[in-house]
């Protein structure tokens, strides 16, 4: 039985990479499509529908933990396994509590996406090498609970903003006017109680909407 896998990640060499791992494993693989951006990945999802989905964490527009939780409201039994450079403690418990059944690094991945590709089709959670005790400590994650959620839409602008797009460049990406960034930077700010770009931006590292990379 063939297993149909789609990578997504933002980088073409890791992408390249990881096919190139996959299909040295054994002929039952089939890497059906690629993608380089959240919002790709849940068009490849509802497209293509594979057993699998390795997908980073950090990726330009919605990212792996978003894109991981819209994938899974529409296709449940999609497994999805985050491969990635990031081993901080909100990666992990965002992309867990979005749903994906497993979680390694970049630099484990040869020795452990074979395991993790067995474990995750048989129902089980893989948590790779480091994984597992950081993710132990994750039941409460730092992120700030008691403040109101942001919409999907002023995550999006908080993880360009965070990026270090400015607000036309923000508009021309989401296909928005300024004005409308604008109202979201303040509807933003206003529900975070934070107000500075540097404060916007430690937020969002935080919380998984983006990465120092």
């Amino acid at each position: 039985m063939t297993t149909r896998i789609v990578i997504v990640d933002d980088h073409q060499l890791v992408r390249d990479g990881l096919e190139s791992m996959l299909k040295s494993l054994d002929g039952s693989i089939d890497v059906i499509g690629h993608g380089a951006t959240g919002r790709e990945a849940v068009e490849l999802a509802a497209d293509l529908a594979p057993d699998i989905m390795l997908i980073d964490v950090a990726m330009p527009g919605i990212n792996g933990i978003d894109a991981t939780r819209e994938i899974l409201a529409a296709n449940p039994d999609i497994r999805i396994v985050a491969v990635t450079m990031h081993a901080e403690r909100s990666f992990i418990a965002g992309m867990l509590q979005a749903g994906a059944k497993g979680y390694i690094r970049k630099e484990s991945a040869f020795e452990e996406i074979s395991a993790a590709i067995d474990a995750v089709l048989q129902g089980r959670t893989y948590l790779g090498d480091g994984i597992a005790e950081i993710a132990v400590a994750s039941d409460i994650m730092d992120d700030d609970d008691d403040r109101p959620a942001l919409s999907d839409r002023e995550k999006e602008v908080l993880t360009l903003l965070a990026e270090g797009m400015k607000t036309r460049q923000i508009a021309k990406a989401l296909f928005v006017s300024e004005k409308t960034v604008e109202t979201h930077r303040r509807q933003i700010s206003r529900k975070l109680d934070l107000y500075s770009v540097a404060e916007l931006t430690k937020y969002a590292i935080r919380n998984g909407l983006t990465s120092v990379e």
